[in-house]
């Protein structure tokens, strides 16, 4: 019998199942005596790795817009209407004399009503009349906030 032969009845003797496929099973020292961690253990022996817990802390943020407009109707380039708050970039703390900063970048800032966070706008998304309207509220606010 040649090696080919002796090869192809090895083969066909494997896959009938009559010889198993050497290989190795591990088997554990001591099989029964394994224990599931619980969520939160960290594996360790007990002892901390040098990291602390973090305690979140609650604190209160104050989000302040410097409204420019009530709210109306702005009209965009395409036609579409929203309604809106103009909102200021920046402006000078309370009693100070400082510019108010509408136009930022070529953009203006807007409040639209439902939504909870500023929305910025390119300037040239607005409609004409909105834009000249606009520009021309950003020159008045340059010279500071009006006189209580």
């Amino acid at each position: 019998m040649n090696a080919a032969t002796l090869l192809r009845i090895i083969s066909f003797l494997v896959l009938c199942g009559s010889i198993a496929p050497v290989s190795a099973q591990v088997v554990p020292q001591n099989p029964n005596q394994f224990t599931k961690r619980k969520l939160g253990d960290n594996g360790g022996a007990g002892s901390s790795t040098g990291a602390s817990a973090v305690t979140p802390q609650s604190r209160t943020v104050v989000v302040q817009h410097i409204a420019v407009t009530p709210v109306q109707a702005w009209v965009s380039a395409n036609g579409k209407t929203m309604e809106a708050r103009l909102l200021a970039f920046s402006a000078p703390e309370p009693g100070d004399a400082g510019p108010v900063e509408i136009i930022r970048d070529g953009k203006v800032r807007f409040l639209v009503t439902g939504r909870k966070e500023p929305v910025d706008f390119p300037l040239t998304g607005l409609d004409e009349k909105e834009q000249v309207k606009i520009k021309a509220l950003a020159e008045v606010a340059a010279k500071g906030p009006p006189a209580q």
